[in-house]
């Protein structure tokens, strides 16, 4: 009899582990965020289209509307930071540096669609400038800052970051 309920005892503990084991909640995976815009945070590896791969449509909305921006370069040598007031279309010379940045289209809703560089409004959702950076004649920096992400696709220079503090109305 000893025999028999120690086989029993063994049977209905396999049968205990085997429904413990279906019982137990199966992790599921996390799904993944879903894919962001190429002008939001986390995506500064993503490369921005030649120049000759873009177009920049500017809707008469807009046209005039703003005239100059504010730039600001944080010196990472001395931390501190000094703003420029550029006409869009215009440049400057950073201080102490051969650098010149060089300001291009203002697009106060920046949007990209199928290499179309457009704004979705004349709201400032968005505000984007684009820029070359030069220096000593040679371009080191061709792109877009962002106002409200100024980590994405980021003018990258050992002394010198720059980003774009405010557009100008002209209104």
């Amino acid at each position: 009899m000893k025999y028999n309920n120690n086989l029993i005892i063994i049977a209905l503990s396999i049968i205990f582990l085997l429904n413990l084991g279906a019982c137990a909640k199966k992790e599921q995976p996390r799904p993944q965020a879903p894919e962001q815009q190429s002008m939001l945070p986390g995506h500064s590896n993503v490369q921005m289209p030649s120049a000759g791969q873009m177009k920049i449509v500017i809707s008469d909305e807009i046209k005039g509307k703003w005239k100059v921006v504010v730039l600001t370069v944080m010196d990472k040598q001395t931390m501190s930071g000094k703003d420029y007031n550029v006409p869009i279309g215009g440049k400057f010379t950073i201080s102490g540096s051969n650098i010149e940045v060089q300001t291009g289209t203002f697009l106060p809703d920046f949007q990209i669609t199928d290499n179309v560089y457009s704004t979705a409004s004349a709201e400032l959702n968005n505000p984007a400038i684009q820029v070359e950076v030069t220096e000593g004649g040679k371009e080191i920096f061709k792109g877009w800052l962002f106002q409200k992400y100024p980590t994405v696709h980021p003018f990258k220079h050992e002394r010198f970051f720059l980003s774009l503090k405010e557009p100008v109305s002209a209104l």
